[in-house]
């Protein structure tokens, strides 16, 4: 989990990100960097990445790469990590949208090969 650990470090490292987690599709938190409570924030971001799953197959959209809610106050970035596992990343309004998504995009097959 060192390696798992290193790559949320790195991800949490951009300006506005103050939680990266990776938690299983139970809701358990594998590994987590930040100042939330990780295990409210796990459970929630895996029941809902279940339900965007869902939506994009009764849609025929095939497997999902990512989902992202905007608010008020910040975003919450959520991508499946093969089969068991989604990653989380939650920032505030002055992070850099793009970069938050290159980076998910960039470490996704790595954190795979992590679990």
């Amino acid at each position: 989990m060192d390696r798992t650990k290193g790559i949320l470090k790195d991800l949490n490292s951009a300006q506005g990100i103050h939680q990266t987690l990776v938690v299983g599709r139970d809701g358990f938190v594998i590994e987590n960097v930040g100042d939330m409570d990780a295990e409210s924030v796990g459970a929630v971001i895996s029941t809902a990445i279940g339900a965007v799953e869902a939506m994009g197959r009764d849609c025929s959209q095939g497997g999902l790469f990512e989902v992202m809610a905007e608010y008020n106050e910040g975003v919450i970035i959520a991508a499946p990590v093969g089969e068991d596992a989604v990653l989380g990343v939650v920032a505030d309004s002055s992070a850099n949208l793009g970069g938050i998504r290159h980076a998910v995009k960039k470490n996704l097959r790595e954190l795979q090969r992590t679990l």
